[in-house]
């Protein structure tokens, strides 16, 4: 069978990795001329690793992501080590990663501490994550951590990467983020890129084919065939391919743009278009001195701030592999029409600076570089009882072999690396199973 895979992310490189071991011919498009989605990596010319557009890193229980690496080979490439978490708050900041840091955090009386506790407890231990679909994360918080603690530490950062879109939340999506969690982080040497060229060296040494710098213009329907056409960037050429299964991984916004009448082709497609998404935005700093000292991740839940989030790669990951220089993020994820998606990026470094000197008053900030990059439609918002809108695998019955896996099928976690290769393992499995029960339909039709 002939495969296409629209998107190049860890998604579409799993699924094509796990179809051509297995013999199926596949084709990978990629509109970007680089692979890896917003963990590809890219590199100046005086560091030695790549760096991700978006902040990145596994936790030690990422099973899926690592066991793929194992595979490959990559085992040893593979780094662990305990960051330091912080969490601006009152124009200060706190070490926020263990239960001695919750007791003596400020901003809660003992009483909401405990409780505070208990609700963390309670969500490392509890398996049942169906139950707290229907109820919103602010309700369940507050039932359990109390009101003070909503206000101060979760509201803050649920409005900050939400917007007014946080009362929609439910409670699974939270609890999800605290039960993931490890002290322990992993990072790989030399960046996501190192297994992100592992898996395009597999593809093609299976005979895969992977086609980057190729936006498409439309996907067409014809009898039992499935056309793709595309525009190659550099040749202006166009091509009309035909194939007998198609594994959509862009964001649905993306995908129902390429199929006509996206809507209207199954309930299975047309419930994910009622799904808010976000665009996840990333400033990066190349500078001579650090933005902030020893924390690798900086949380902010005073929401005058323009950002959400401050991430230190170089706390986490040692300056000597990218030329001795301090590199720190700055996340957003910002709604349609967010005027920071029209700026430039010295636009916004200068809309960010007021507020990166109050982080660190001392610092004399001295860029060498400044890096914007922007994920369309990159996060899913979570409502009450998203497993039951969330796209499935299969195709309707007797359809045209078209599957839509992308991060919107991820409950109740949220979007991340290792559960794009999980979802291109199940995508790749489901596009089997159901080419095995067709050859068998049709046999038996033969028959």
């Amino acid at each position: 069978m002939k495969v296409a895979i629209i998107g190049g992310g860890f998604t579409g490189l799993t699924a094509a990795y796990e179809l051509v071991k297995k013999g199926h011919k596949v084709t990978v498009f990629e509109k970007d001329t680089v692979l890896g989605g917003l963990a590809h990596g890219f590199k100046e010319k005086s560091w030695s690793w790549h760096l991700e557009a978006a902040y990145h890193h596994l936790f030690t229980n990422d099973t899926a992501i690592i066991g793929l690496m194992k595979e490959l080979g990559l085992a040893d490439r593979l780094i662990t080590k305990r960051p330091i978490t912080a969490t601006l708050w009152n124009q200060a900041l706190y070490q926020f990663d263990a239960p001695m840091h919750l007791l003596l955090f400020p901003g809660l009386p003992l009483i909401d501490k405990l409780r505070t506790g208990m609700l963390a407890l309670f969500c490392k231990l509890f398996p049942f994550w169906q139950i707290l679909e229907g109820v919103s994360a602010e309700e369940f918080f507050t039932a359990v951590g109390g009101r003070r603690a909503w206000e101060e530490i979760w509201k803050p950062l649920m409005y900050g990467k939400f917007g007014a879109l946080y009362h929609q939340v439910p409670a699974s999506w939270l609890w999800a983020r605290i039960k993931k969690r490890t002290p322990k982080l992993c990072y790989i040497e030399g960046g996501f890129h190192t297994l992100v060229t592992a898996l395009e060296k597999a593809i093609k040494r299976y005979g895969g084919t992977i086609l980057t710098g190729v936006p498409l213009q439309s996907i067409s329907i014809k009898k039992n065939c499935i056309y793709v056409c595309g525009r190659n960037a550099i040749y202006n050429s166009f091509s009309h391919i035909a194939f007998d299964r198609l594994l959509l991984t862009v964001p649905t916004p993306f995908a129902a743009k390429l199929i006509p009448n996206f809507s209207l082709f199954t309930s299975h497609f047309s419930l994910p278009l009622s799904i808010p998404h976000l665009h996840a935005q990333t400033l990066i700093l190349e500078t001579k001195e650090p933005i902030l000292k020893d924390v690798y991740w900086l949380n902010i839940t005073d929401r005058t701030f323009p950002f959400l989030a401050v991430v230190a790669h170089t706390n986490f990951m040692d300056k000597k592999h990218y030329g001795g220089h301090h590199l720190t993020y700055f996340g957003n994820y910002l709604p349609p029409g967010h005027p920071f998606l029209t700026m430039s990026k010295e636009q916004l470094l200068k809309k960010f600076l007021p507020f990166i000197n109050r982080l660190n008053p001392s610092c004399q900030l001295s860029a060498v570089s400044c890096q914007l990059f922007t994920g369309m439609y990159a996060q899913p918002v979570h409502q009450l009882h998203y497993s039951q809108i969330a796209p499935k695998l299969d195709p309707p019955a007797g359809g045209p072999g078209i599957y839509l896996a992308n991060m919107d099928s991820i409950f109740p976690w949220d979007r991340g690396t290792n559960y794009a290769v999980e979802l291109g393992k199940k995508a790749a499995i489901r596009i089997m199973e159901n080419m095995k029960q067709s050859h068998h339909g049709r046999a038996t039709r033969d028959r």
